[in-house]
Formats: structure tokens, sequence, C-alpha cells
């Protein structure tokens, strides 16, 4: 067969096979235009700009972008009825060259013919378009430097720049076009950015109409407030566990029968903070006790010293500090970060660290029907101020008191606090009382929610 002929042959076999290939793809096409469910756009892509207030990731055009390469917690937020964006980012989004002058007074904008001059020391912005008009404006807050991340107030860009800002329940969007996203945007929006929320600049209580945010706080009481101002309003933990609902009042007295009570003693004279975690996890229905507990909690191994007058021992911050298991070697005890961090090996996802807070949002966790882990005392109450000693640790010098003692929260009523005592020696301790002792050996509680949490980006 001459070399030509066979060539030809191969070629139509590629070609039939392609056939072949393309048949079922061809039909699909089809198909989906004849739905009317499939559709091309040969378009440039957008370059518009959406932020969603906490985020720390926006959208531009088609790609999800960092607000800050270098900082993790810059996102834009509100004061006084500003919104602020880290200046950096505006000015690489928008082509503009960003520069502060030498006298430290002003931060600019440009942009060809287009400038924005931020006063930074008096609420003016002065505003320069392409067709050569000129404005200054009144700013509710000057730029302001968080994080090592300068951000300067939104609004003049739409001006200076030819963009038209539209919002939407937290979610901003700088557009080239005068016509208002439509509502199934706002959504698509909203729920793609507030996986990226900056909890850790922010604070992790997040306040929320429906599933928008309006607000993330550091402190539960802040959070409670605000949320209270406007009807509807919860509160959540990082945006996921419900932390406050006016539909769920707190009891005016509760006691939770779910936590067993379970003795330190006679394995573990100093055990009492894995004791209390064991009747915590066992109330969730975790079946781990508090020996196992003891061997996996985080350990700070340096050894007891005395020099120079002072006294060099381990951080109960770091892990737990000395023999757990005899009173024949120095020892204290530990407190509620090494407790979380093995807490979240059995319930993963689902412990809150709410050392910080206030006796109430304690007290409301309990009245949910979840029992609270906490630092106390021996006294049940504060404790002298002559029981405190000092140690120097790695950290640098911290106070303790061997009075330290780990209780279970598990009820309460107008006059008592009703906790699990892994000594046995009590079952009760009046408000005040509680208050006092647990606020001196600052505030330390973990409890957990009731579901597991739904993925979220990191």
């Amino acid at each position: 067969m001459p070399r030509i002929v066979r060539q030809l042959n191969r070629w139509l076999l590629f070609l039939i096979l392609l056939a072949l290939c393309a048949f079922p793809f061809q039909n699909f096409i089809l198909s989906k235009l004849k739905e009317g469910s499939l559709s091309f756009s040969f378009g440039p892509p957008s370059d518009d700009i959406v932020l969603l207030l906490y985020s720390n990731t926006a959208r531009v055009g088609r790609y999800l972008v960092p607000l800050a390469e270098s900082e993790p917690k810059a996102a834009p937020y509100q004061e006084k009825g500003e919104t602020l964006v880290p200046a950096r980012f505006l000015a690489d989004k928008l082509d503009a060259e960003l520069a502060v002058d030498k006298s430290g007074r002003t931060l600019t904008l440009s942009r060809d013919d287009a400038k924005i001059t931020y006063s930074l020391e008096a609420g003016k912005v002065s505003i320069a378009t392409p067709s050569g008009s000129k404005s200054a404006v009144s700013v509710n807050t000057l730029p302001v430097q968080k994080d090592g991340v300068t951000y300067v107030p939104l609004r003049p860009a739409s001006k200076a720049f030819g963009r038209h800002i539209y919002s939407s329940d937290g979610v901003i969007a700088l557009t080239t076009t005068q016509k208002a996203p439509k509502q199934e945007k706002w959504n698509e929006w909203r729920e793609e950015l507030s996986s990226y929320l900056a909890y850790d600049a922010f604070g992790s209580y997040a306040v929320k109409m429906g599933t928008s945010y309006a607000a993330l706080f550091h402190s539960w009481e802040d959070a409670v407030n605000y949320a209270k101002q406007v009807p509807g309003r919860r509160v959540t933990y990082r945006g996921q566990h419900v932390m406050w609902d006016p539909k769920k009042p707190a009891p005016k007295s509760i006691r939770l029968n779910g936590a067993p009570l379970i003795l330190q003693l006679p394995e573990l004279p100093r055990g009492c903070e894995v004791t209390a975690l064991a009747m915590l996890l066992q109330s969730a229905g975790q079946k781990v006790d508090k020996m196992e507990l003891a061997k996996n909690i985080r350990k700070d191994t340096t050894p007891y010293e005395k020099k120079n007058g002072g006294i060099y021992f381990g951080n109960p911050h770091r892990g737990f500090v000395g023999d757990m298991y005899t009173f024949a070697n120095p020892g204290l005890g530990v407190y509620h970060e090494p407790i979380a961090a093995v807490a979240e090996k059995y319930l993963p996802g689902r412990i809150i660290d709410m050392t910080g807070t206030s006796l109430d949002h304690l007290l409301w966790t309990v009245g949910q029907g979840t029992p609270v882990w906490v630092i106390h005392t021996t006294l049940y109450d504060s404790v002298p101020a002559n029981a405190w000693v000092t140690w120097n640790t790695a950290d640098g010098p911290i106070q303790v008191t061997y009075y330290e003692h780990s209780l279970l929260v598990i009820g309460y009523d107008e006059q008592y606090v009703y906790v699990h005592d892994p000594l046995g020696r009590r079952d009760r301790i009046t408000r005040a009382a509680f208050k006092r002792g647990w606020e001196q050996m600052g505030s330390q509680a973990i409890t957990y929610t009731k579901t597991a949490p739904t993925a979220q980006a990191t």
C-alpha cells in the first residue's frame, strides 16, 4: 500500500474517532441550549470590587483576594458611619498610586487626572476628577492605622475614580455600572465572603440578623447590648454557635443533671482541673476519664528551683505545672489554654473558651443546658493578698496562689451558683462569693456547643 494511502487512512481513522468522542458532547450542548440553561459570555471580565464588613477577603472581578497579603487581620469595618478599608488594597485594585507626603499630614491616591487627598489631621478629603472638577468633602473619621495597616474612608473613592457604591446588609460593591446588583448576587457574595471573617482582629462574638452580620465584638456584653437595639438580632460565636437569642431567655433557676460528679482523690491530689474537665466531656457523651486526661494534658516541665531570692517554676498558661499525682513533689495546676487544647481533641470544633467573659454570660450558657468548666479557689471566694506568690517563668514573672481550684458549674438560682466540686466539699456557692473568686482567677471558663460546626474556609 502506497505511503500516502496509509497516511490518509490514519487521518480518516483519527477523524472518525474524534467525531465519535464529540458526538455525546454535541448532544449535551444542544440540549442545554434548547433548555436555555447554557449561556456564553465573551465580554471583558468585570473588575468590580465586593467587600464584606469584617471579612479579610474580597471579590475583585472573578477572583477572591486578601485585603492585605501580610496581615490576615486586615478587613473593612465601620466607624462613625464610615466604612474604612486598607488604603494599599484600594490603591492596588483601582490602579492608583499611593503616597504620603513628607510631613505626614496627607495621604493621596492618584490615577491619571483623578486624585483623592486624605488629611491625616482633620476630617477633610480633597477630590479631583478626570473631568477637571475639584471638591472637598467631610468624613466622620480620619485615616487610621491598625496592626500595621492604614485604613481610609471608602466613600470618596466613588467620585474620584468613577465607581458607584452600593451596599446591602454589610456587603459593599464598587461597580463601574449604575445598575445596582440583584438580591441573588448580594446573597451569593455574603455567603461566599462570610467564610473569611477576621474574628481574631474584631472579636469572636458576631451579631447577626438572619444570615447577615451586623458587627463583631470582643466581649459578649458589648455584643448583646448592640443586638438588643434591633429586634431579631442574635449573638453567635464565630458566626455559628448561638450565644444569645432573645427568643431563648435564661431561666430564673436551673440545675443540670447530665454531668456526673467525679472526685479527684485519691489518684489525683492536684488533678482538679482534668477531673472537672472529665465531668464536662462526659456530659457531652464522651467516654473519657480523669486519668486519661491527666496523661494527655500538656505539661510545662520546668523544674522547681529557688535561687537569687526568687522562685523559678513553670507557667500554668503553657501546661500543667509540677506533679499532679502526689504532694510529695512541688506542683500547682493548669489554666484554661491547655485545658481547651486537650478538650478540643475530644470535641473538635465544639469547644468554646469563654475566658474573660462575664458572670451573666456564664449563667446564660448554663441556662441553655450546657455546664461550664471554671477556675476558682478552695476558699470558694476570693483569696487574700498574702496568699499570692510570684514565680519567675520562661515567659516572665507571674502571680499564683496555691488556693487555685477547678469546678464545674451546673446550675444557679437567685442566691446560689451550683457546682460539681472535684473535692466533694461544696455543691453551691453564693453568687457574690462565686463572682469574687472566679473573677480574681481571671474569669477562666470553658464550655462546648451541642452541635458540630459547619466547614469554613481558612
